[in-house]
């Protein structure tokens, strides 16, 4: 059904009148049988290279290609920038995912708030790590349960002294692709480690300090959000039910939390039977 209604929109986009030409799909170009997830994030390195490495270790076999939604800002895009940029890029009825942390250092806590609450109004998939999306890397490794209030120094330390973890010795500790590329050692100690940091992340929901409770990833599938809320009628706090959380949970004070589990989840990586 929600097929229909993007291939409606898209012919309605190519078919309207005026100056100028419509941009073609993207999935116009690319075989119908792969899926095509949009992705923005909010940096412009690391992220865009774990995106990179899971195309080109799971795409082919599993039949998705992530788009990177390129953005020019070396120092990276605030929250509600991300939403934005993901949904510049693809059509309504596309699948699509946004992916910033909760850093406090360059963040408020109604930016985060703000960011999400676009999202559920437009139909995209949230990927909220906090303090950092270098937790969600540190997790291929090991747990990290202990609160860091958005500072990112312990989970930096950590993935640099953890014996594994090859290649991250020197972190963002350099410029250029050595500062937080994930090429050579790096992205080879990442692959083939996704079920545990899937599996880490998963018991981070559950200890979530939510005061009510009620959030917990137990048996949590991640399926995908046909359209924008005008079309679905889902409330926020049915699209944040989506991430384990309680409807009611600020996501602000998941502490810690990485959510990029989700998206390995909904492409069938990590999984017990992946």
């Amino acid at each position: 059904m929600s097929g229909n209604r993007g291939q409606g929109e898209r012919r309605k986009r190519r078919d309207r009148p005026g100056g100028g030409s419509v941009r073609r799909p993207l999935s116009a170009y690319r075989d119908p049988s792969q899926r095509l997830v949009y992705v923005a994030t909010e940096g412009a390195k690391t992220e865009r290279d774990y995106i990179t490495l899971l195309n080109h270790a799971y795409g082919e076999e599993r039949k998705f290609h992530l788009h990177f939604c390129k953005h020019p800002d070396n120092n990276g895009l605030r929250p509600v920038e991300v939403v934005k940029r993901v949904l510049a890029e693809a059509d309504p009825y596309d699948e699509k995912w946004a992916l910033f942390d909760r850093d406090s250092g360059d963040k408020t806590p109604e930016e985060i708030r703000e960011a999400m609450r676009l999202a559920a109004e437009k139909g995209v998939h949230v990927a909220l790590s906090h303090p950092s999306f270098e937790l969600w890397l540190l997790l291929h490794f090991k747990q990290h349960t202990s609160p860091e209030s958005g500072l990112s120094t312990t989970v930096l330390n950590r993935l640099r002294s953890h014996p594994e973890a090859d290649g991250f010795a020197d972190y963002d500790t350099q410029s250029g692709d050595r500062g937080k590329g994930l090429g050579g050692l790096r992205g080879q100690s990442l692959l083939g480690r996704e079920r545990t940091a899937v599996r880490n992340a998963r018991k981070l929901v559950a200890l979530c300090p939510h005061p009510s409770g009620g959030c917990s990833a137990k048996g949590l599938t991640v399926e995908r959000i046909p359209g924008p809320r005008s079309e679905t009628k889902e409330t926020y706090e049915e699209w944040n039910r989506r991430t384990g959380h309680a409807a009611t949970c600020d996501p602000v004070r998941r502490d810690p939390s990485a959510d990029v589990w989700r998206l390995l989840v909904s492409l069938g990586i990590g999984t017990d039977d992946s």
